[in-house]
């Protein structure tokens, strides 16, 4: 009776500290009020949840927990240890006419086009997770900090995932507008960001800012920052810039036929920033692998692609280094351009003759 009772307790220690810790502001907050009111209005939005609009199953592997334990803790072969090569830039004092994008690596980059400044996805922290340990950025691979960014006009998040959307990095951060999905401004809120500083969107919403058209559109993914998951929707955006250059910022998301229909719809799309890494056949559906990255850039009918979702962190288990060298391969007489630049390396836009090394070959795997 002692050990049952000893048990119980502990087991009700581990339960409450797990409840305070899963309070606190960086795990954000669910909808409630009047955003809960227009989710409900959303169509895309049935049965208390956000949906796809084909549904997914992700497949499950035959042993569950031997697959767990083998991805926490086996060897993974999509872990680097050696550093990742990296250039930093000084984005303080870039002159404002210039028209760059800057990767960081995983899905965080910057955009300065029309003089105005835009920042995706940012997640600057070591650790990419609930838990202050695991994954950790690749060495070389998190060269930026918040300081380190001018006054950002439009903060892109696409969803609340936690390799997407950091509190640490948002709160540090300096911008104008957050441009997010329906939901997640819950979140913003809870980390400290204004409302009043806060768009949020449905797929198929626009909206003008600064001369620019921002469009929220589909993507094939799904949501959690905390216990439920699809209470926020995910999404992705084309930003049309007064000069009319067109970026397609994909987020993340499986393969589909929205991107045969947003090309049509959005003709002449300049770039693509794609996710190619971080995939695996048990989640197919939610996450690109490298053949569908190039199929999807072809029916956006984009003139340059950039893969990104890479080259950061471990979240799957191929090599590192794979995602680089299948797209390089599968891109080789396509249509469009491909673009592979070094983390915090300068991407001149508007410029198709541009070169990029293979830099990712100089790492080991």
């Amino acid at each position: 009776m002692k050990f049952l009772v000893a048990i119980c307790t502990i087991l009700m220690v581990f339960v409450i500290t797990l409840a305070i810790y899963a309070d606190m502001p960086k795990f954000g907050s669910l909808p409630s009020g009047k955003r809960l009111e227009r989710i409900e209005k959303s169509p895309n939005y049935k049965n208390g949840e956000f949906q796809n609009v084909r549904p997914f199953v992700v497949i499950k592997p035959r042993n569950l927990f031997e697959s767990l334990i083998n991805f926490l803790f086996a060897k993974k072969q999509n872990k680097c240890e050696q550093q990742i090569p990296s250039i930093k830039t000084d984005l303080i004092n870039l002159n404002k006419a210039e028209e760059v994008l800057v990767w960081f690596g995983h899905s965080s980059y910057f955009l300065q086009i029309d003089e105005n400044r835009i920042l995706v996805d940012p997640v600057f922290s070591e650790v990419s997770s609930p838990v202050p340990f695991f994954p950790k950025a690749f060495p070389g691979a998190n060269i930026y900090q918040p300081k380190d960014l001018p006054e950002i006009d439009f903060l892109v998040i696409t969803h609340d995932h936690w390799d997407h959307l950091d509190y640490e990095t948002v709160r540090r951060l300096k911008f104008k507008t957050v441009i997010c999905p329906l939901g997640v401004g819950a979140h913003l809120e809870r980390f400290g960001v204004d409302s009043k500083n806060i768009t949020e969107m449905d797929w198929d919403e626009s909206i003008a800012i600064n001369e620019f058209k921002i469009h929220c559109l589909t993507a094939r993914h799904w949501s959690r920052r905390k216990y439920k998951k699809n209470k926020t929707l995910w999404a992705s955006f084309l930003v049309e810039t007064p000069s009319s250059f067109k970026i397609f910022i994909g987020g993340d998301g499986g393969y589909g036929s929205h991107f045969l229909d947003i090309g049509k719809k959005f003709k002449n799309i300049d770039l693509a920033i794609l996710e190619n890494g971080q995939y695996n056949k048990n989640w197919k559906q939610i996450h690109m692998h490298p053949q569908e990255t190039v199929k999807a850039a072809e029916d956006l009918r984009a003139n340059t692609l950039l893969p990104v979702h890479m080259a950061k962190l471990a979240l799957s288990t191929h090599f590192w280094n794979e995602p680089l060298e299948e797209i390089t391969e599968l891109s080789k007489e396509r249509k469009f351009r491909l673009i592979t630049p070094m983390i915090g390396q300068k991407v001149i836009l508007k410029n198709n003759n541009q070169k990029f090394s293979k830099w990712w070959v100089f790492a080991t795997k």
